[in-house]
């Protein structure tokens, strides 16, 4: 009996020290944790986000400045940095060849307007041999009129010497009939002899009338065929006279042709010749701006060939004193900005010295690089004293929206999870309608957790509404943490998590 109590006491003994060990090892264990609980404050302020990118900083406006003709340079007049005036000197490209060129052109435009002043010479030549046509054309017209106005004399003189030999006749049978009279009275001694001769003179005479009468006649046939041979031959003038005068205009109208011909060659002479005095002009390379040389790519005694394309001589920057921050924005964040938003941005070489500006342009032309699709964005920005200069590499936060007053959450508390948390279980993904439903309630009820460590030592879930993130602090909308509360960011070991509901808009992207 006594054993029984004595190993029964030993026993009661060696459980007590075990669990009385057990207990100190989990109090220890508790007090090491408690221990190593870190906290941040919930606070209440202002938040902004931003949209954090990378970009180069560039000139408002830089020209590159080429060469439109071929030349060996002969001349710099300005270097790196060097201040410029609109239409100021920068190089000038051996110009021997180029003068060549030009007189060689205008000896051809002289030569062009000699045989231009030849040309029309000729012309007024060709217009006064028309007039000479012309008035020959007109006299041999008028030896026509002539022609036919002796032909009308002519033929009037033979109806005339028709007519009076018709009378002739009439007098000679008259005559001759008289005279038959009177030499029946004579042979019967009823006259005189005397009438007997007079009838018979009459008979002769009116003979010879009739006779000279008949050459009037043959005169004046005589007359009428010369007058026809000269309207004929006046005729004949008028044709050849017709025949000069359109020779005349042809050759005339030919000379017009050679004028113009030589009006064209005068006009290509001349664009030869203004050509080549635009390359003598180009030879001297001069700036388009008021600016400063940020880069120069040649050398005196280089030689530039301008022959498929302008090759590169001087880049050149209108006013350094207003500067570009070109970036890159991501396709999921370029619909948060817009033109006018504010930005800050900092370079390497003041690494201290955020710099403000303002969004001036979106492109619309996406920049896919890798299947990477971002947008480009201009930020402008002040440069008075000249601290930023083309090239430099910018980190740049744009900010998109503004709380105030609210709510703000460590991202630190966002990320830790306790030793005992598990994940929910994922889900098959559900399809088609169904799906686009659950997508709209998840997007309105997505929520974010945080935790506080109670007096026990436990950790309490909090559930909330994020807002907007500046990359620091969340902005909680819904939820019942105050200003104040203690929210855990790390527990001794315990790895920090993603936060499994995410916030409602997406943090600062970098790129």
């Amino acid at each position: 009996m006594k054993r029984s109590l004595v190993g029964l006491f030993w026993l009661l003994l060696v459980v007590g020290a075990l669990s009385g060990g057990g207990y100190y090892f989990w109090k220890q264990r508790q007090t090491a944790a408690q221990a190593k609980v870190e906290t941040a404050e919930v606070t209440r302020g202002n938040i902004k986000s931003r949209i954090t990118a990378t970009g180069n900083l560039q000139a408002v406006t830089q020209i590159t400045v080429g060469s439109q003709v071929s030349g060996i340079i002969q001349t710099l007049y300005v270097d790196f940095n060097s201040r410029v005036k609109k239409f100021q000197p920068l190089a000038q490209l051996d110009p021997s060849t180029f003068r060549a060129q030009l007189e060689q052109s205008t000896a051809s435009v002289n030569n062009a307007l000699s045989s231009l002043h030849n040309a029309e010479a000729n012309v007024g030549n060709q217009a006064a041999n028309i007039k000479s046509a012309e008035a020959a054309v007109l006299s041999a017209q008028a030896k026509v009129d002539a022609a036919q106005g002796s032909l009308a004399n002519a033929q009037a003189g033979l109806t005339t010497s028709e007519a009076n030999l018709r009378k002739g006749q009439a007098d000679f049978t008259l005559a001759q009939r008289n005279e038959t009279r009177q030499n029946t009275l004579r042979e019967r001694d009823l006259i005189a002899t005397s009438d007997l001769d007079t009838a018979k003179t009459t008979t002769l005479t009116s003979q010879a009338n009739v006779d000279a009468l008949r050459s009037q006649i043959e005169a004046a046939k005589a007359s009428v065929r010369s007058a026809q041979a000269n309207i004929r031959a006046a005729h004949a003038d008028v044709e050849a006279a017709i025949m000069r005068k359109q020779a005349a205009i042809e050759q005339y109208n030919s000379a017009r042709a050679q004028v113009e011909g030589a009006q064209a060659q005068v006009s290509q002479a001349r664009a030869n010749q203004s050509q080549s005095q635009t390359n003598l002009n180009f030879a001297t390379i001069r700036s388009p701006i008021d600016g400063i040389v940020l880069d120069r790519k040649v050398t005196l005694g280089q030689t530039v060939a301008a022959q498929f394309q302008a090759p590169d001589l001087f880049t050149l920057a209108e006013n350094l004193d207003q500067i570009q921050v070109q970036t890159n924005v991501d396709e999921a964040d370029i619909g948060q900005v817009k033109a006018g938003s504010r930005a800050s941005f900092s370079v390497d070489a003041f690494p201290e010295q955020r710099f403000r500006g303002k969004v001036k342009e979106v492109r619309q032309a996406p920049v896919t690089v890798q299947n990477v699709v971002t947008y480009v964005v201009i930020i402008d920005t002040r440069n008075p004293d000249g601290k930023l200069k083309p090239g430099m590499t910018a980190t740049v936060n744009i900010e998109v929206e503004n709380r105030e007053d609210v709510i703000l959450i460590p991202n630190s508390a966002l990320r830790f999870k306790p030793p005992d948390y598990k994940p929910p279980a994922r889900r098959e993904r559900p399809q088609g309608q169904e799906a686009g439903e659950r997508r709209k309630r998840t997007n309105i009820q997505r929520k974010s957790s945080v935790y506080t460590q109670n007096a026990a030592g436990k950790f309490v879930e909090h559930k909330f509404t994020p807002g907007i993130t500046d990359g620091t602090n969340t902005e909680m909308t819904e939820g019942d943490l105050k200003e104040g509360d203690k929210v855990v960011i790390s527990a001794g070991s315990t790895p920090s998590t993603p936060s499994g509901g995410g916030n409602q808009r997406r943090g600062p992207r970098m790129f």
